[in-house]
Order: C-alpha cells, then structure tokens, then sequence
C-alpha cells in the first residue's frame, strides 16, 4: 500500500500511523486499525509494516465492530474475519483475552453515595432499568453508581438524587479544600 494512499483523508503520516499501531491501548487504535483495515485487502503487508498479528487478533472484535458502526465495506470485514479465523490458530486462547481492568471504588463518600441511591431505588421498588429511564441515563450507569465504581458529574448525580426525591447536602469541614458531599432524604 502507497505511504500516501493509508489515511488520504485523514492528516497522519505512515510512521504516525506505526505509532498508533504499536500500543493496541493508544486511544485512536481501534478507529485507526478499523478504518485501515477497511482500505487493504494485504495480510502480509499489515502483519509485516503494521500491526503485530497477536495484537490484531487479540483486538479484531473491537476492530469488526467499529467498522460496522461506521459501514465500512462489508467484504473487508468479511475478509479480515477470515483472516482472523486462520490467524487466531496459532495462538492460545488466553494469548488473546484483553485482561478485563479490575473496577475499583472511587472513594469512601461515592461508594456511601450510591449505596444511598440504591437503598432508595429498592424502597421505592424501582429495578435498575426503571431508575434509568426516569433519570435519562443508561443501566449501567446507574450500576456503577450504585457500586460506586464511577467518578459521576454533579450534573449526573443531581439528575438521578432529583429523580428519587433526594437532596444533595454540601458540608465545609471549616477547610475549604475539603469539602464533603452528602446525599440526605
């Protein structure tokens, strides 16, 4: 493939485009991979110059799956599933599992927080779904919420506290910089 021919859309050289494909966690990795990989139909020259064939098969969902969010080329997705399939032989299973990042509670104050949020969701009989469509957020927002496993925005917090009938109380410790949040009945 021509060096100028990758990405004549985009403003990013062959040796950036290396780059991105060096670390599958790079953010642009997968819109990049998808979109490159959606313009070749050349294995050799992908595994060769750039993208090490573990990482591709290890990411190639991900990759599948931004390509048919944006509709690329169906016969490439195609293709390249084939490859997949061929390629992901030579490896072991676990060779190819992304290890799952371990969620880990936020703070004390967050976790006491959306315990707070779930405790009233349950008295009012609400499932998960219900709070979620009252308050405009996804189930799995209010999920973590609950389990206190996500840094919410005030604005994310207020909404869901309104949608239960909950006040958001702010106490100063008598230092500014330590300000503790409250969700109170």
């Amino acid at each position: 493939m021509e060096d100028g021919r990758m990405f004549w859309d985009r403003k990013i050289t062959r040796d950036e485009a290396r780059k991105v494909f060096r670390d599958e966690n790079h953010p642009r990795f997968i819109e990049y991979a998808a979109l490159f990989l959606s313009r070749t139909n050349e294995p050799k020259t992908v595994f060769k110059e750039y993208v090490d064939k573990k990482t591709f098969c290890r990411q190639w969902r991900r990759i599948k799956a931004k390509m048919r969010e944006n509709k690329w080329n169906d016969t490439r997705i195609v293709f390249w599933d084939e490859v997949y399939r061929v390629a992901s032989r030579h490896f072991d299973k676990d060779e190819l599992r992304i290890p799952k990042e371990k969620k880990t509670a936020v703070s004390s104050e967050i976790s006491q927080i959306g315990q707070k949020v779930k405790k009233t969701r349950k008295t009012r009989g609400w499932t998960q779904e219900e709070l979620s469509k009252k308050s405009g957020f996804s189930q799995q927002t209010i999920s973590l919420v609950e389990s206190g496993y996500i840094n919410v925005s005030f604005f994310t917090l207020k909404k869901i506290v309104d949608v239960l009938g909950l006040k958001i109380l702010v106490i100063d410790k008598e230092k500014p910089s330590h300000t503790t949040f409250t969700v109170t009945s």
